[in-house]
């Protein structure tokens, strides 16, 4: 069991001769309220948890480094040449007006705070045991749908999720509730940025709900 974190400073004083000083003595208080301070903000940050909403950008990735040893990853946006020619040279309405994009092989992309604390849970998340199975799995893929920030959420059901299974092959089907989550995993699974046995093959695709 962890030791509770320490919520009171040893505060600093004077020494006898000045503590008769009302310059001396106020310097020492107000050095402790500024010490008690800094505690109490390192306190609430609580580093362990990347689900506290005080865990972003930098500093998220600094905590998840030096205590999990995980690094943020880059999502791949393609693995070939993707690119579409000048305006009115391809089909009408079939990309947005002024926002056409390309994109060369091995283009990645930074991965959101939301995002990356749900691969987090997926991979380091110990309540559903460590027997792989096809429960283990929806229920993987239901936390990391549901559970904004990584968060766990109450789930009462998988009925969302399918997954079957064919010769060493699972098919998972992931729900999207317009939100792109479901989009996201698809890749975070087929880039193998969520931890998964690897003598199995994943196939995935997603269902707008």
């Amino acid at each position: 069991m962890a030791a509770l974190p320490v919520k009171k400073i040893i505060p600093a004083y004077p020494f006898v001769q000045y503590r008769d000083d009302p310059y001396v003595t106020a310097f020492f208080t107000a050095f402790n309220e500024i010490a008690q301070g800094y505690m109490d903000d390192l306190n609430n940050l609580y580093l362990p948890c990347w689900t506290s909403p005080a865990l972003t950008g930098d500093l998220l990735d600094w905590a998840v480094l030096g205590i999990y040893g995980e690094q943020r990853p880059l999502l791949q946006l393609s693995e070939a040449t993707v690119s579409r020619g000048i305006y009115n040279t391809i089909e009408y309405n079939a990309v947005a007006y002024n926002a056409m994009k390309n994109y060369v092989p091995g283009s990645s992309a930074y991965i959101p705070d939301d995002y990356f604390k749900r691969i987090l849970t997926w991979n380091f998340y110990k309540g559903d045991g460590e027997h792989f199975s096809i429960d283990w799995l929806k229920r993987r893929i239901a936390r990391f749908i549901h559970g904004p920030n990584g968060i766990d959420p109450p789930i009462q059901n998988t009925f969302d999720v399918s997954v079957t299974v064919d010769s060493g092959t699972f098919s998972i089907s992931i729900p999207d509730y317009g939100d792109n989550v479901g989009y996201f995993l698809k890749n975070a699974i087929d880039q193998s940025l969520v931890k998964l046995p690897f003598i199995y093959i994943y196939s995935t695709t997603v269902v707008e709900q």
